[in-house]
């Protein structure tokens, strides 16, 4: 009933021969060694691809507690994982869904070698040639019951209200997650503020006088669009601990998810600290500071930086 009522609300071109034929693709997960954790997450289109990659690159590096102690220490450390950061940005266009292409991640070894002094580098460096991944509004819970049961879920609806629509019968907005094909795929745009086709027939389910129209879209059928979503569970080898974590904020959830894992697990934090402190972020090849990083801020690195706002970790 309460799919017919949704099917009925939105106009569009859903059946319910649709939903009955949908099953949800369960595959088997990333995995990755970190010390002594393996950690475990969604694979492609999910964005842990990129983190994992980030996080291999990072670790040849041996980071400790002493990375942190002195501000030469600190300045050299955070050069090297926004370089990584740079590097991770290049990998973002490869998350396709991997039923219709596996194009390889830049290996972890030749991605650390290329990690120098200096950061002063083109574009084509870090591979970034192609426009960054707009990413928008997300949320995250992670959760650890008593008995050792773990769930760590990332949802979004995309952009701020979705599709400008809602099922009035239950106040649920309907995403637009489709349109990140718009940032994937060249030939395809977004153009907002038209006026939505539906807007004259006084359907409730407008939050909006606008719509989005994509130009030619040349998804696959069926094919899921790429997202920074990064769902994780660490699990340590003697099945001891279980670290559970993840992000919201759009594209802030690797670099946040990255750092968080990267300050509990080699910067000796205590959780709370771990989540709470700065999010070193990069867009494409700019270094963006928040409060917090004035040591790098003020280094010869030949960073360029700028507040950023920050993603939220949990």
């Amino acid at each position: 009933f309460l799919s017919e009522e949704l099917l009925k609300e939105s106009h569009g071109s859903l059946t319910m021969l649709d939903l009955r034929n949908y099953t949800v693709k369960v595959g088997k997960p990333l995995s990755v060694t970190l010390g002594e954790y393996t950690m475990y997450s969604a694979p492609p289109p999910a964005g842990a691809a990129v983190l994992f990659f980030i996080l291999n690159v990072l670790k040849g590096f041996n980071f400790t507690k002493e990375s942190m102690n002195t501000n030469n220490g600190r300045i050299e450390t955070y050069h090297r994982i926004a370089e990584a950061l740079k590097f991770g940005n290049g990998q973002k266009p490869k998350l396709d869904d991997p039923q219709f292409s596996h194009p390889p991640l830049l290996q972890r070894s030749s991605g650390r070698r290329r990690i120098d002094a200096s950061g002063n580098h083109t574009l084509s460096y870090y591979n970034l040639t192609q426009p960054a991944m707009l990413s928008f509004g997300t949320s995250h819970v992670s959760v650890l019951a008593e008995d050792g049961s773990a769930v760590s879920v990332t949802s979004t609806i995309n952009h701020p209200f979705g599709s400008m629509m809602y099922s009035p019968s239950t106040g649920i907005i309907l995403n637009n997650e489709l349109t990140d094909f718009c940032n994937k795929k060249p030939g395809s745009q977004v153009s907002p503020g038209n006026s939505s086709p539906w807007a004259s027939s006084g359907s409730p389910g407008i939050l909006l006088g606008l719509w989005v129209n994509i130009i030619n879209f040349p998804s696959s059928l069926g094919e899921r669009p790429p997202s920074a979503m990064s769902p994780i569970i660490l699990v340590s080898k003697d099945k001891q601990k279980t670290l559970v974590i993840g992000g919201s904020g759009g594209d802030q959830i690797i670099p946040a998810t990255a750092l968080a894992i990267m300050n509990k697990l080699w910067f000796g934090y205590d959780l709370e600290h771990a989540i709470a402190a700065p999010i070193l972020h990069v867009k494409g090849n700019k270094l963006l500071l928040p409060k917090g990083f004035d040591e790098v801020r003020s280094s010869s690195c030949g960073l360029f930086s700028r507040p950023s706002s920050p993603g939220f970790v949990g």
